[in-house]
């Protein structure tokens, strides 16, 4: 059953999605996970409530999933949430993720800080009509539900500033990452610039684009629900 908000229960799995889409986007997922409660989220509600200022520290959440997993923004706000300790799920899933979003100095694959500023404007003045463009130009599907608060620029502020490479590659809960070819806002050969433990694994699916998994949602049961093993 899936649950838009936290409630007084302990959910199997807990599912963040990326950048201006509702939690609903997760909808194909969850039909396709029987037997098991799970909580969805758009990443403004995750962020506000297990990342800002009156998150965990102020105010008491229900237990935490056993397992999270996360699309793209998604993605790299559970792994700041590892990072800070107030999440230590026995498995952590991220889909169509990187964390850095940027490109670096060092030879980082990811997004330019021109096209970021780019779209960082866009979303300031107008984030209905960013996200819409952001949408067509990357091939991902429409959402009716969108809202102005999913839109928000701060949400491509985190994608900014967030820089967890150290994290994952310290990281000692099992992780399983999932990555398409030819994502044009998550490189697929990021890994490559990482050493990683051996509790991360990489899985790619075979098509590309950004929102692939969206297509495939199948393939992704098993590492929401098969036992966690290091």
């Amino acid at each position: 059953m899936r649950r838009d908000a936290p409630s007084a229960m302990t959910a199997s799995v807990g599912l963040v999605a990326g950048w201006s889409f509702p939690a609903t986007v997760f909808d194909p997922l969850v039909r396709r996970l029987p037997g098991n409660e799970v909580v969805a989220f758009d990443w403004s509600t995750f962020s506000a409530d297990w990342l800002g200022p009156d998150g965990p520290e102020c105010a008491e959440l229900p237990p935490s999933p056993a397992v999270w997993a996360g699309w793209s923004l998604g993605g790299a706000l559970l792994l700041e949430a590892v990072r800070r300790g107030i999440i230590r799920p026995a498995r952590l899933v991220l889909i169509q993720a990187t964390p850095r979003f940027l490109t670096g100095d060092d030879g980082w694959p990811g997004v330019s800080l021109g096209d970021w500023q780019g779209l960082r404007r866009a979303a300031g003045r107008q984030p209905l009509a960013a996200a819409a463009a952001f949408r067509r130009r990357f091939d991902l599907p429409d959402a009716p539900a969108t809202s102005e608060r999913l839109a928000a620029g701060d949400g491509l502020d985190w994608l900014a500033r967030l820089d967890l490479r150290r994290t994952l590659a310290a990281i000692d809960v099992p992780v399983d990452i999932w990555l398409a070819p030819d994502d044009p806002l998550v490189p697929v050969d990021w890994p490559r610039h990482l050493d990683l433990p051996p509790h991360v694994r990489v899985h790619r699916f075979e098509q590309g684009g950004h929102a692939e998994w969206l297509d495939h949602p199948d393939l992704l049961v098993p590492s929401l629900i098969r036992p966690a093993r290091r």
